[in-house]
């Protein structure tokens, strides 16, 4: 098993995450909030919501990009982010539950949604 120089950084990725063979590396995004997820009381805290890198276009569902799950363990909420919000993430990504999840992510609020490109 090799492990990665010092300093490296962790390069973007095309595609999903899991098909493009990115789990188990640490992995950077940006993206739109699209669901939090709240728990009961006597659930473990946990603090989780649904990152999408693309958002929807105005009066549709579909986002067509990835959908990342982000879990902050030991936290009943992370002050800033909210539903709708546009985050910069960065962590190292693991399947759980089948879905694309980093657990403990550093994260940046970001001020608006990024330009988007699409026509």
């Amino acid at each position: 098993m090799s492990t990665p120089a010092a300093g490296s950084q962790p390069g973007p990725l095309s595609g999903t995450a899991v098909s493009s063979g990115a789990h188990g590396t640490t992995v950077r995004r940006a993206g739109l909030v699209a669901a939090v997820r709240l728990q009961d009381r006597e659930a473990p805290a946990r603090f989780s919501v649904d990152l999408v890198t693309r958002a929807p276009r105005p009066g549709r569902i579909a986002t067509g990009g990835e959908r990342i799950r982000l879990v902050w363990i030991g936290q009943r909420r992370v002050p800033g982010i909210t539903a709708g919000r546009w985050l910069r993430v960065e962590g190292f990504l693991s399947v759980h539950q089948d879905l694309p999840t980093i657990f403990n992510p550093r994260y940046e609020l970001l001020a608006g949604a990024p330009h988007d490109h699409r026509s």
